[in-house]
Parts: C-alpha cells; structure tokens; sequence
C-alpha cells in the first residue's frame, strides 16, 4: 500500500508542475460548468465556493490538498479550477472511506478518470499523514479542522499539533491554508464542543495553526451569521446549512516574505 501511495503522490507531483506566474484558478468557470451534481449545486449558496476560493486564492497550476474532502464537492471545483496544471489530493481517513462509500462516491464524480483526471483519492489516517515535503500549494478544511479532535469509531482519536506540524512540512513556501469552520463558544473544552455539537472556538483554530508556525492573513466574514447563537449541533435542522462561519486564511512564509 505504501509503495502505491508514494507512486501516486510521485505521479501528481509530476503532474502538476508550477506555471511560469502565478494566475488565478478559474473558479467561477468550474463553478459554472453543467454537468455538475445536483446534490452540489443545492450547497452552493450556502457555501459561496466562488467567493471562498477566490478570497483564499487558490491558483491555476496548483498541487492542492483537500483535508478530510468527504464526497469531494469542493475536490472536484479545485481540480478543474487549477486546470489540467494542477491537481488535487481528496484526503479522507480510511475509516471515514469505508463507512461512507466515499470511493464508490469518486467513481461517480469521475474522480482519477475522465471525468476529473488531475484529481485523487488520499485515504490516509491523520497519524500517517506524510506527504512529500514542500509539496503543496494549497490545502482546505472545509468544515472539517475541528475534526482533528473529534473520536468516533471511523475517526480515532488523533492530536492535532502533529498532524499539523507534518503538514506544515508539506506546503511549499508561502503556500495557503485555509480553513472553514462552524463557531463555537468561547472558554470551552474543545473535544468536549466538538462530541456535541461539532463547532470550534475560532480562538483555538488562530492558536494551534500560529503554534505549528501558520501566519493568519485575513478573514472572509461572507458566511458569518449572527443569528446563530453557537449552543445548537451543527446538524440540527434548524441552523444546518446557516451556521455561524468563520473563513481564515494562513500561510506558511516564505516565497519573498
């Protein structure tokens, strides 16, 4: 398995070598296309991907890593955004493949095939996330980072400080994190918060990722709401789809910092 994985990972690297300037990704054209889910497309206006990629600036030609990607809505707009160029790597932990049928979900995106073919499923667990270093150009928690202190039987526990050192040593200089992620209360134990109700104090995402050496740039405040009071579960048909969110931006520096 080990020796697949490294000559996949080999393969998009080589895949996607870097353009001669930055430019880019053409976002609102993958965005547009129409033979896209209608499963996706019923998200898009909860989730802005147009506007958030463009704000976190996602480039033409990028190698990207979608983190946790479940069924790949936002792997399969990378992978066309960053263009025949790039690639993307759809990380899931291989209990959350199987207990999702998410490779079975990829086959019917096209993902790896004809239909996405500079995109590929990544089924690593996040205590043997090691890609090759200074590798990435970008990587997205799409609602996802405060998974990295979430148990479940499809998700063992894990810490996140050396998941993210690892991935620190993964992205290229001065390339981009971002993270998109539910509020949750502040002054709280965060496995605790996040067991019931799946949010995060956004005060814990800015300490852990400035500890692993990440520089905050900017946040995107398009998908802040405040009428979302942060105490119901992210999945309660109340507030699902309208929570409160925060969208960062981090860079690892370098490249001319």
């Amino acid at each position: 398995m080990r020796k697949i994985l490294g000559a996949m990972l080999a393969a998009a690297m080589l895949m996607a070598a870097m353009p001669a300037a930055a430019e880019p990704a053409d976002v609102a054209g993958a965005f547009a296309m129409d033979d896209r889910a209608e499963q996706d497309t019923a998200l898009d206006e909860s989730r802005q991907p147009v506007a958030v990629l463009g704000f976190l600036g996602l480039e033409y030609g990028d190698v990207a890593l979608d983190v946790m990607a479940g069924g790949g809505y936002y792997s399969e707009l990378m992978a066309r955004a960053v263009g025949p160029e790039g690639f993307v790597l759809a990380h899931n932990p291989p209990g959350v493949v199987s207990q999702f049928n998410i490779e079975q979900i990829f086959a019917g995106r096209g993902i790896g095939a004809d239909r996405v073919p500079n995109a590929a499923s990544l089924p690593l667990a996040f205590d043997d996330f090691v890609l090759p270093p200074e590798s990435v150009d970008f990587a997205l928690f799409h609602m996802v980072f405060h998974d990295l202190w979430h148990e479940a039987e499809s998700l063992p526990r894990t810490e996140p400080e050396p998941f993210l050192a690892r991935l620190y040593a993964a992205m290229r200089p001065g390339a981009i994190v971002g993270i998109v992620d539910h509020v949750g209360p502040a002054g709280v134990d965060t496995r605790a918060e996040v067991a019931e109700t799946h949010r995060i104090d956004p005060t814990v995402i800015r300490q852990v990722m400035e500890n692993a050496g990440f520089v905050f740039e900017e946040e995107l405040s398009l998908l802040r709401n405040p009428d979302d009071d942060h105490e119901a579960s992210v999945f309660d048909p109340a507030i699902r789809g309208q929570t409160d969110r925060v969208v960062y931006r981090f860079r690892r520096p370098g490249r001319g910092d």
